[in-house]
């Protein structure tokens, strides 16, 4: 967005009539946020976001005051249950939706994340990450539970303000990014200090949702410190150190022994566990030679990313069914007590994940998919996902 010169705002509010003090003071706000980047958009106050935005003042106060029940919650059973079975995505309404994607696209999306993380940004990709750690011996996995419900209001307003932007309005665009999730963990401790505004007081301390626009580059910045110590920690050891989302991998060659990795491990846990993070003990692993090393669902063990056989296998089936002249889209979307809409993204998916990885054999089963005669099928839509 195309801001104006520090001499044009200040005679444009010489012409309105603006106090000259709270003119200088706005103008040294908006250059602090252009020191911090200059590709942000300066922001004064939530009156001057209601105006970039297009979203009424009063909603946007109502937000901040946590007077709204706004999120629409929905549980998605998880494939390897931690302590929870269930993934909670909260889905934001729209009018709250189109101001996050605004602070999205005008704030966070300049802000470069730290060099361990490669998921939510424009050159992300789960195959680069999976890249850093081919040919590796040994691999420590550690997953962390209720990621973003880990990552507090107070982390988000420190973010903000960290931008240059005014203490104020960091909290308030830390209202507007977060959502009050009741929860005995969450509660205000008593001695924490309160906002000085009454109406902005709330029992229970904000998260970042799973499901808003705004939570997932917010959560790689809220790390960022993490990653860069983990980053050091890696390099002392003999590591390679990537994160993806919530997923941390560590990898090394060969010339270590277990004990080492094992050491290594809970010097991670301690830094997570010191950053407020859980550890999710279910789901982190150590895999070493003889073992198969797979990072975010691809084999790593050789030199280039691999998709592990049973996806393979999976697919082949799909493909065998859907061919058959004995079953076809419609009987094999009913044995597997689906539509065939469904059915046919399903199988396209995977086949788009398998050319990403391993672009021929991709390719190949493309050909093959497109072959089948299939009935017409609704295009999908677009929902919010998780990580």
């Amino acid at each position: 967005m195309s801001q104006p010169s520090s001499q044009r705002y200040r005679s444009q509010g010489r012409q309105l009539g603006v106090d000259p003090e709270t003119l200088e003071r706005a103008i040294e706000a908006i250059e602090r946020i252009r020191r911090s980047d200059s590709r942000l958009t300066p922001v004064l106050t939530l009156r001057h976001l209601s105006e970039l935005t297009g979203a009424p003042y009063g909603y946007l106060r109502r937000v901040v005051r946590r007077s709204l029940g706004t999120y629409r919650q929905v549980k998605l059973r998880k494939r390897v249950p931690g302590r929870k079975r269930h993934r909670m995505i909260s889905i934001p309404p729209k009018d709250l939706q189109e101001v996050q994607q605004w602070i999205t696209h005008n704030i966070l999306r300049h802000i470069q994340p730290s060099r361990a993380s490669f998921a939510y940004h424009h050159y992300s990709s789960p195959v680069l990450a999976a890249e850093e750690h081919c040919g590796c011996e040994w691999l420590l996995k550690v997953d962390v539970e209720d990621f973003f419900h880990s990552i507090t209001e107070g982390r988000v307003w420190s973010i903000f303000y960290r931008l240059g932007y005014p203490r104020l309005l960091a909290f308030e665009l830390a209202r507007i990014a977060t959502m009050p999730l009741e929860s005995p963990d969450l509660r205000r401790d008593p001695s924490h200090r309160w906002p000085s505004i009454p109406y902005y007081q709330c029992l229970y301390e904000g998260v970042l949702p799973q499901g808003a626009p705004t939570s997932p580059m917010l959560s790689n910045l809220a790390v960022r410190d993490l990653d860069d110590r983990l980053l050091a920690l890696a390099d002392l050891h003999g590591m390679r150190y990537t994160r993806y989302s919530d997923d941390f991998a560590f990898s090394c060659g060969s010339g270590r022994e277990r004990k080492h990795i094992e050491r290594f491990k809970r010097l991670v846990l301690a830094e997570l566990l010191l950053e407020g993070f859980r550890p999710n003990q279910r789901k982190t692993t150590i895999r070493g030679p003889g073992t198969r090393r797979i990072v975010l669902g691809m084999l790593v063990d050789g030199p280039r990313p691999r998709l592990p056989r049973e996806f393979k296998d999976t697919l082949r089936l799909h493909l065998y069914y859907l061919q058959s002249a004995d079953h076809g889209p419609s009987a094999h979307a009913q044995s597997r007590h689906t539509s065939v809409s469904s059915l046919y993204h399903h199988v396209r998916g995977l086949i788009g994940w398998a050319a990403i990885v391993e672009p021929q054999y991709g390719a190949r089963l493309l050909a093959q998919f497109n072959a089948i005669s299939w009935p017409p099928v609704q295009p999908r839509r677009t929902e919010h996902s998780d990580d």
